[in-house]
């Protein structure tokens, strides 16, 4: 504990962000109670959007979070209303039960580029 991997892990991900051109999006595992700490420590250090994939409320309030914050909800090209595909983050960050629920369902069809297991 104290050892600064936390930062060191954003700093990593940011890095490949940045400077790599690995847009993501990255998908962090960690405990339930340290995912506040992890999102706090993504969006002090790095510019890039990151969202928290937990409900306490269960499979319903997830649903809402993959509705509202994970796609643009449509684009328009040529004139032509389409859903989207592309996301709202680079950075997910999900505790294990969560991830071991939603795992075949969800997370396994996002592409992510690199996943941390804190």
């Amino acid at each position: 504990m104290g050892l600064g991997k936390t930062i060191q892990s954003i700093a990593f991900l940011y890095h490949l962000y940045t400077f790599e051109n690995v847009k993501g999006p990255f998908l962090v595992i960690a405990p339930l109670s340290t995912l506040e700490h992890w999102k706090r420590t993504v969006e002090e250090w790095t510019n890039m959007n990151c969202i928290l994939y937990y409900d306490q409320n269960g499979q319903p309030g997830r649903r809402s979070i993959q509705y509202y914050e994970w796609y643009h909800l449509n684009i328009t090209m040529r004139g032509t209303t389409v859903p989207s595909e592309l996301n709202k983050f680079q950075v997910l960050i999900t505790s294990y039960e969560v991830f071991l629920l939603d795992y075949n369902d969800v997370i396994v069809n996002i592409p992510f580029q690199f996943i941390i297991v804190d």
